[in-house]
């Protein structure tokens, strides 16, 4: 269990020597000993008395950074540290920015606002975008989007905050202005976010923690380790939404996701090979692996809205997957179909048998839509207003042999994910789920597997035909190393290289 705050401590210790009712009256006698003065020094007592251990800086770092959750208490923490720091006058000169001007001074600007004491409150000046603090101390408020004019000051400390939204197109140069600039004093660099996968600035900064762990930090948490500062039910109602997902992994767990070497596919071969929607299709296709329940902790239902491009490209338009009911799964099914112009909805039987079916039959039929089940190798017919051609796949032997075709398709640049839709669960589940490791796989995974199968021709349970061809140009390479030093005299024949004999009769 995550150490908590000295007064959560408190609180915990009255609670249970007294319980929660009487704990309260207890705490109010105690606060109505305390001078007016010394309680609103508690109160700003940040690090003595409200701070969770891991909200506390260490004395000594070049950078420290707070990768975690949503909800830890990253800002107020960063926020308090400066504010100490200004205090003692070790940080007069200050630059800030979040992802955009609106947030830095939301983010920051109010939360070194809240964190300054009464004493030392500073002030906003916002013609100047300065906030200016009774001793002198000044912290200047910029924004990414303007990276040149960060460039303008000389810096004790910066406090880069949401990094991970920090705009694609400057964040690089904006971070490399921050670094150069702050340059006197102890020269320090504060920054949070929240796990971004392959972030490129937030992979630099774990990559420096992890070859300096002595003059750079990187901090991870989870929103269940600042659960008493939420609302009620707020942890539960997200972890129901978002609990499994790459959202929830980033946002509720502080997971920072990368590669893993022994997926199925690498985020390289998805991104070299995005492509606009191209305005005509030569087939296109839905493809169902259906979930037989919609319990809690049970398989979502894959949807998968592939086509294949007029020059044989397979496109993943969209990800349609879900926890979806059967009459909601046919329904989201049967309206693209519609809208999307589809020739052939594939559907995994295994689970549900001919149940599948029926479920799609009987919800084409309120629709006035009859569905035809054409046979595995049968040709798909020509698109009809009235009928839905669904074509049935008892898919056999283990998932990740099923997959691995699918893994060499991407890997050759077979196939293209649509820019502009929203496909990063499906993308998180193709560059993390590990085949070899005997994990379920994931339905979407299953699905597009399917379409795969149907739009490149893959084998249903083997291998992508056009894979006997990727060590050809390998091999040629290898002879020609072979085979040069006989060809210039120097070396054995080429009958002996390629397994013959030296003279006894062998032949090629």
């Amino acid at each position: 269990m995550t150490a908590a705050a000295p007064a959560a401590e408190l609180v915990d210790r009255l609670v249970a020597r007294f319980g929660k009712r009487a704990a309260h009256r207890v705490l109010d006698v105690m606060l109505s000993q305390i001078p007016n003065v010394d309680l609103a020094a508690l109160a700003y007592d940040w690090e003595g008395f409200w701070a969770r251990p891991k909200q506390i800086l260490p004395a000594h770092f070049r950078s420290f950074g707070f990768l975690t959750a949503r909800g830890v208490g990253k800002t107020r923490a960063l926020s308090s540290h400066i504010v100490s720091e200004v205090i003692a006058g070790r940080a007069m000169r200050i630059g800030m920015a979040a992802q955009n001007a609106t947030k830095t001074i939301a983010v920051q600007v109010g939360g070194l606002l809240d964190a300054s004491p009464p004493w030392c409150r500073p002030e906003w000046i916002a013609t100047a975008e300065e906030l200016r603090w009774p001793n002198g101390a000044v912290a200047y408020a910029y924004t990414p989007e303007v990276a040149g004019a960060i460039r303008s000051e000389n810096l004790n400390l910066c406090w880069l905050s949401e990094v991970q939204s920090w705009p694609a197109a400057t964040r690089r140069e904006a971070y490399l202005n921050f670094q150069f600039a702050t340059r006197i004093g102890y020269a320090r660099t504060l920054w949070d976010a929240t796990p971004k996968k392959r972030h490129p600035v937030l992979r630099g900064f774990l990559a420096r923690a992890a070859a300096d762990p002595v003059n750079h930090f990187v901090v991870g948490g989870t929103i269940h380790e600042n659960a008493r500062y939420l609302g009620a039910g707020v942890i539960e109602s997200l972890e129901r939404e978002f609990g499994g997902t790459q959202a929830g992994r980033e946002e509720l767990l502080g997971e920072m996701i990368e590669d893993s070497e022994a997926a199925l596919v690498k985020q390289a071969w998805i991104d070299d090979h995005r492509r606009d929607m191209p305005g005509r299709l030569a087939r296109r296709v839905l493809s169902i692996d259906p979930a037989t329940t919609t319990n809690k902790g049970s398989d979502r239902t894959g949807i998968i809205d592939a086509g294949l491009g007029i020059d044989g490209q397979m496109l993943v338009i969209e990800d349609l997957s879900g926890k979806h009911e059967p009459p909601a799964w046919a329904a989201i099914v049967l309206d693209r179909y519609i809208r999307g112009a589809c020739d052939l909805v594939i559907v995994e039987t295994n689970k549900g048998g001919g149940l599948v079916t029926q479920n799609l039959r009987a919800a084409a039929s309120e629709r006035g839509l009859r569905v035809v089940v054409i046979g595995d190798q049968e040709p798909v017919p020509p698109r009809s207003a009235t009928t839905v051609h669904v074509r049935e796949r008892f898919a056999k032997g283990p998932k990740e042999d099923r997959a691995r075709p699918l893994s060499t398709a991407y890997e050759r640049g077979r196939v293209s994910h649509v820019r502009g839709n929203d496909l990063k669960e499906l993308e998180e589940v193709l560059t993390t789920w590990e085949p070899e490791a005997g994990h379920r796989s994931p339905d979407a995974l299953d699905a597009l597997a399917h379409a795969a199968v149907e739009l490149l021709g893959l084998l249903v349970n083997g291998p992508d035909p056009m894979t006997a061809f990727v060590g050809i140009e390998a091999l040629g390479a290898q002879l020609e190393k072979l085979v040069a030093p006989v060809a210039r005299g120097g070396g054995r024949s080429v009958t002996t290289l390629l397994g013959g004999g030296d003279g006894g009769g062998g032949r090629i």
